[in-house]
């Protein structure tokens, strides 16, 4: 997992210095679209003001656009533009490209199973963090 996210942010520093955790908002913006800071923040984990800059800066280099929520003036909404959703598609197009040449000496049963290996790894290790909250 480690050398998956070595390759990951590789990618990210060598694509124009797009951050990893810029790119963290920028998914979670493709993935469930528009929505408040607040929720992108407790998506990723991370307090609200440290979203609010990052999407200052992803704001003013045109990869995601605000506007005032309908339902409270007060907040706004933030979606992914099309620069953002091109930007980060094309990153990660060329990350799986490194991927696939990475992997390509291991067939579909071993790839199967190593994903369902990595998978459960990753649920013991999410239960075993909540056991401990």
């Amino acid at each position: 997992m480690r050398a998956v996210r070595c390759i990951e942010h590789r990618h990210l520093a060598n694509d124009g210095g797009l951050r990893r955790s810029d790119a963290s908002v920028l998914k979670v913006l493709m993935k469930d679209g528009e929505q408040r800071g607040g929720e992108i923040a407790g998506k990723l984990g991370v307090d609200a003001s440290v979203v609010s800059r990052q999407l200052t800066a992803l704001e003013a280099d045109g990869l995601v656009s605000r506007r005032p929520d309908p339902a409270d003036a007060r907040v706004g909404l933030v979606s992914l533009s099309p620069h953002g959703k091109a930007q980060l598609e094309a990153l990660y197009s060329s990350y799986t490209r490194q991927l696939r040449t990475a992997l390509a000496d291991l067939d579909d049963d071993a790839l199967v199973a190593a994903a369902a290996t990595m998978q459960r790894v990753a649920v013991a290790i999410t239960e075993a963090q909540r056991s401990r909250g």
